[in-house]
């Protein structure tokens, strides 16, 4: 009997003392492999804005592009559907700041409006919407369009908070914020709620001049919707179906270079924001983006430049070392943790869109992406997968 309890003395030891042991779900080390390619057969290049997965399309913008022509794509490439929606009975104008597919519909978020297209890029309804939009793009999403389905079985479109600037800033701003707007898009209300907790450092009294830009994800196979602004460490998983409760918090490495200038509350103002917002996408690492499927997802995080390799001349070869500097990371969550070690991604442009089974879109110039030039468009399908 005394062995027998020595015994498990020494496995207890070795498990709660074995950082491998404790940790095995931290060491595990993942590699993206290129398993697939997204050929269109067209010399306008095009920028994709979001993917169906039981329908297998794509939706597409014409970019650079005044006209506003957008595309709906097989998975190989073919146009099913196209119309110009800058101008005429189907416009919305030329401010995109997130869109893509909300069940069988589509929804295009605009600067003080949101549309709902059919399949065939007809418009169906529009409604108001006020949003303050701190950078106004022509036909290009600033965001992949996040959905999640309540418990009453409707697919709702996260249209996310108001990002315009104040002046000046209230001081409770950040207590008061609310994280997530969800809209109805067959009656256009909106329901919100979420906000920050105590230990975040946008909750420190200090303002962090263009890093509180806010990532989400969801879609209608999670549980919760995920979100983390550029600037924090704290990745949140809230459910609209309680009441915005928080219902996770992930923490989150910043990891590289990482220098973010921050200022007294009483300072922040659009001026403080301009003065500071360069050197903070400069020098800083920020969280820039979140794909996924159901809850597993990846999450996007550049590192600041090597703060020895800065320079403020004009010479090119310089620039882009500095810029080369800059090391792109994805963090792998699967059910509320952190699976693996942070994947270095160093292919050319970013993942963009989750296309099924742990399966993303490269997206990125033409140029960057293939070495040598060809007469039609490719982007490359990565996975996911194990290093064993």
């Amino acid at each position: 009997m005394r062995n027998l309890l020595y015994l498990l003395f020494l496995i207890f030891t070795y498990i709660a003392c074995n950082p491998k042991s404790k940790n095995s779900d931290l060491d595990k080390e993942f590699t993206f492999e290129a398993v697939d390619s997204l050929v269109i057969d067209m010399m306008d290049p095009v920028k994709i804005i979001d993917y169906h997965p039981q329908k297998e399309i794509y939706l597409a913008v014409k970019f650079p592009s005044m006209e506003g022509h957008y595309y709906i794509l097989d998975k190989n490439g073919s146009v099913l559907a196209e119309n110009e929606l800058s101008e005429g009975p189907d416009a919305f104008g030329l401010v995109l700041v997130r869109g893509g597919f909300v069940g069988d519909e589509i929804l295009l978020v605009s600067e003080g409006q949101t549309f709902v297209y059919d399949l065939n890029l007809k418009q169906l309804r529009k409604y108001p919407f006020e949003q303050g939009v701190r950078i106004r793009m022509v036909h290009y999403n600033r965001d992949n369009l996040s959905t999640f389905q309540s418990s009453d079985g409707t697919v709702k479109a996260l249209v996310n908070l108001n990002d315009a600037y104040l002046q000046p800033y209230p001081e409770d701003y950040y207590d008061t914020l609310n994280l997530v707007h969800l809209m109805d898009i067959q009656s256009g209300s909106i329901t919100k709620g979420g906000s920050y907790t105590e230990n975040s450092m946008f909750r420190s009294g200090r303002f962090f001049p263009f890093m509180d830009k806010p990532v989400y994800f969801s879609d209608p196979e999670s549980k919760y919707i995920s979100m983390i602004a550029f600037g924090d460490s704290i990745l949140y998983q809230i459910d609209p179906n309680e009441d915005f409760k928080t219902v996770d918090k992930i923490f989150m490495d910043r990891i590289g270079s990482d220098k973010i200038i921050d200022l007294p509350m009483s300072d922040a103002s659009y001026a403080t924001v301009r003065e500071h917002r360069g050197e903070n996408i400069k020098m800083g690492g920020m969280f820039d983006g979140i794909v996924g499927q159901g809850d597993e997802f990846l999450v996007a995080y550049k590192t600041g430049i090597n703060p020895n390799l800065k320079y403020e001349g004009e010479d090119e070869a310089l620039r882009r070392l500095e810029d080369e500097s800059k090391k792109r990371y994805y963090y792998y969550i699967k059910d509320g943790k952190r699976v693996g070690k942070p994947i270095l991604w160093e292919e050319p442009g970013s993942l963009l869109i989750n296309v099924g089974n742990n399966r993303y879109l490269q997206y990125g110039d033409q140029g960057d992406l293939h070495d040598f030039e060809k007469d039609y468009q490719c982007y490359y399908i990565f996975e996911l997968r194990e290093k064993q």
